[in-house]
């Protein structure tokens, strides 16, 4: 099996006149409103569009769009698809995809284009939950158990802010429900241990046992639960691998840092200014290396060690 990233797409030139050429066939949108922007994805396959709005049913627009982005074949013999936004760069992935594949490249152009221009905006690649009055991030690398791991934190009573990028403003984490893709192995994972008064997750869960469910929105998954409360990011755990039982180290800030860059932080401002805007915000930030357990039992020391930042900040107020 072929795996695509997004860091294979390969930066081109496409000239003004190529652009409204490769436009024009992409007869098909979706517009999202992102934190008060409007974002309209164009392509040219049906499948793609459809797949594209599927991941993010909560954000539908109606409204002129600030931003375009373009995910179209290049029309060439290898059928190659391009990437370019309005205004702003582009890019090509050097083989044809399927459809799903190139709604999922749009996606990371899409991000890319719109976070880091947006300077009331810090992210990166994460799954925030809400615990208490405080908010707590989980990231990890593809597959490294972000998802399931942020699923058992809401089977726990934490609310789930994102499952794909935790969004700062003003140090305060904010929603960005984009549905979530749940694979076999971190469904059975979660589906393994009963969860008492888990609101009915595990009974939604249950129907989709041994297989891939692809694009499931939060009201799928939570019912009609509301998106929590912005609230201040208190601590990240980093995924770092699996053990027996589950354990937290706190890492320093200059380790945070490098983990944040690596993950897509996008903030307000480049380079070393970018690095320096994140060192600000993440210093008052606890940060730890978490190496999983099971699902519920990570749940519970990730809900267990932000409490106990929030008591020991509380206690030093």
């Amino acid at each position: 099996m072929i795996v695509v990233t997004a860091p294979q797409l390969i930066d081109i030139e496409v000239s003004g006149s190529a652009r409204r050429a490769l436009l024009g066939r992409a007869s098909h949108g979706v517009t999202l409103d992102w934190f008060g922007k409007r974002i309209t994805v164009r392509f040219d396959e049906a499948a793609a569009a459809a797949s594209f709005r599927k991941r993010y049913t909560a954000f539908l627009s109606c409204e002129s769009p600030d931003l375009v982005v373009c995910a179209v074949r290049s029309g060439n013999e290898a059928g190659e698809p391009v990437f370019f936004t309005e205004p702003g760069g582009a890019c090509r992935y050097p083989a044809a995809l399927q459809p799903d594949v190139v709604a999922f490249l749009a996606d990371a152009v899409t991000h890319r284009a719109f976070f880091d221009v947006n300077p009331a905006l810090m992210s990166f690649h994460a799954a925030a939950v809400r615990i208490g009055d405080r908010a707590a991030a989980i990231s990890a690398a593809s597959t490294g158990g972000k998802s399931t791991t942020a699923l058992a934190c809401t089977r726990r009573g934490m609310a789930l802010y994102t499952d794909e990028r935790c969004v700062l403003i003003d140090g305060r984490v904010h929603a960005f429900p984009r549905a979530i893709n749940i694979r076999k192995g971190g469904m059975d994972l979660l589906l393994a241990h009963d969860v008492p008064g888990d609101g009915g997750i595990g009974k939604r869960l249950q129907p989709h046992g041994g297989a891939h469910w692809e694009s499931a929105s939060f009201e799928e998954i939570f019912g009609d639960r509301s998106f929590p409360e912005p609230a201040k990011l208190e601590a990240i755990f980093f995924i770092e691998g699996r053990a027996d039982e589950p354990c937290v180290v706190p890492l320093p800030i200059d380790d945070t840092i490098v983990r944040l860059l690596t993950a897509g932080f996008s903030g307000p401002a480049c380079g070393m200014d970018r690095v320096a805007a994140a060192t600000a915000v993440f210093q008052q930030t606890r940060v730890y290396g978490l190496t999983l357990g099971s699902p519920d039992e990570s749940a519970q020391l990730i809900a267990s060690t932000t409490n106990a930042c929030e008591s020991r900040l509380a206690a030093a107020s």
